[in-house]
């Protein structure tokens, strides 16, 4: 099986389309991503610059780049106004005010990214190497995840946990240990299970999609569900309920790509996810039991008032809202949100664990609403684009472009509930799968290329 996997791999480099500058560099550099994320970012880079100098007035003058203009100009005027007018908070104190400008360094450069390495995913096939590529750099991801898993079942000392660390700290394997009780989960080489778990629910559309490829030979079909089902055990092992949340709605929206079923089950989820929420947080009890009490307990405040350092998730949007009334049109600077929950509620939060309320609170409603609304146009176009294709495509070209869909929304729908976004992974295939997404815009209809 491994032979074969190798075998694939090894075609991608030699078969496939090699006449775009860069290619092979994006190749390298998507296959390390899951593990190596420093090393990664330098070979896509690499592939990007090269790109760019090949084609960058095309890629400069499309029209869906221009929300991303409008972002960066905002994204950096707004950084140097707040750290200006930090005085604008009363009472708070930072030593170090220059993270501020550090979280640009989050959005600028993958808007680049979008706009410079959508050349290597502009048409079917090379959006299939690059999920192929993905789900072959994540075996590391995997095999370390089960064996953090068979140390905790065997009692092993936490000296046989990481982190392990090469390169001084720039490419760090974190194999967290798991708590006694096992209420944690796995976090393999991540900093934590939620990590984990957004990472493997952007491999299951993907895993799904090749399982089902026609007139592929045993071998690859054992490979595939191989990878199938470890991403699935390994997700419900991580424990993270986003994650697990996720794994039941990823199935059905990647094997039924009807519109209006797609649209319900979505709602769906938000709507049952709100009626769980609510049930485990009522002060007076039900006379009947609709949800099983495992799960109710999971979301409860007596589980979350367990850990004095957690806080429940409907009280950090309340309490970001809140602060974001202060100075809505500018927000209030990255990095300030910890500093002032501590100061003002007595508890450290890391971060909104929303993005929209992210961009919000670090830069403004502007600029949340520029990038929250041309993601919507993206996947909802890309949506309406692979419905109305869906009988003229091959069968298993279908497959790939509705596995990469569904692979974008689940990320955006887990950026709802947490922020894995400023794992680099997480943050680079963020974008690399939007920009995937507006190739298939554009494969489908290039008269809107500019």
């Amino acid at each position: 099986m491994i032979a074969i996997s190798a075998n694939n791999f090894k075609n991608i480099f030699k078969q496939s389309n090699n006449t775009i500058k860069g290619i092979n560099f994006f190749r390298i550099g998507i296959f390390l991503l899951p593990s190596a994320f420093f090393i990664s970012s330098i070979f896509i880079l690499i592939a990007s610059i090269l790109n760019f100098k090949h084609k960058g007035t095309s890629l400069l003058k499309n029209n869906w780049n221009y929300p991303l203009y409008i972002s960066t100009i905002l994204i950096l005027f707004i950084s140097l106004y707040n750290y200006i007018s930090l005085g604008k908070i009363e009472d708070l104190q930072i030593e170090n005010k220059i993270s501020i400008f550090l979280d640009i360094a989050n959005w600028v450069p993958f808007f680049y990214i979008f706009i410079s390495c959508r050349s290597f995913l502009s048409n079917t096939i090379l959006r299939k190497e690059f999920s192929i590529l993905l789900i072959s750099g994540s075996f590391p991801i995997l095999l370390s995840g089960f064996y953090q898993f068979l140390l905790f079942k065997n009692n092993f000392p936490e000296s046989f946990y990481g982190p392990y660390q090469i390169l001084r700290g720039l490419v760090i394997w974190y194999q967290r240990p798991i708590s006694i009780g096992g209420e944690t989960g796995i976090t393999s080489i991540f900093n934590n299970p939620n990590y984990l778990g957004c990472w493997l629910i952007i491999l299951l559309p993907f895993s799904i999609a090749l399982l089902r490829e026609k007139n592929k030979d045993i071998y690859k079909k054992i490979s595939s569900l191989f990878f199938l089902l470890a991403i699935t055990i390994s997700i419900i092992l991580t424990r993270s309920k986003a994650a697990i949340n996720l794994l039941a709605l990823a199935i059905p929206i990647t094997f039924n790509f009807n519109f209006s079923v797609t649209i319900f089950l979505l709602m769906f989820y938000f709507i049952s996810t709100g009626i769980i929420l609510y049930v485990a947080n009522l002060d007076s009890q039900i006379n009947f039991q609709i949800f099983p009490k495992a799960i109710l307990n999971d979301y409860s405040r007596e589980y979350l008032s367990g850990n004095v350092s957690r806080e429940f998730r409907f009280n950090i949007w309340l309490n970001a809202i809140n602060f974001l009334k202060i100075d809505p049109i500018f927000g209030l600077g990255a990095g300030i949100f910890p500093i002032i929950y501590l100061l003002k509620k007595g508890n450290w939060v890391g971060h909104t664990h929303n993005l929209f309320l992210e961009l919000a609170f670090n830069y403004g409603i502007i600029v949340a609403f520029t990038i929250t609304i041309f993601i919507v146009i993206l996947i909802s176009k890309s949506l309406y684009v692979l419905n109305g294709s869906l009988l003229k495509e091959k069968f298993n070209d279908s497959l790939i472009n509705k596995a990469w869909w569904s692979s974008a929304v689940l990320l955006i729908l887990s950026q709802m509930v947490d922020l894995q976004y400023y794992d680099g992974r997480v943050s680079m295939t963020f974008w690399l799968l939007l920009s995937g997404l507006l190739s298939i815009i554009q494969e489908k209809y290039p008269d809107l290329e500019g």
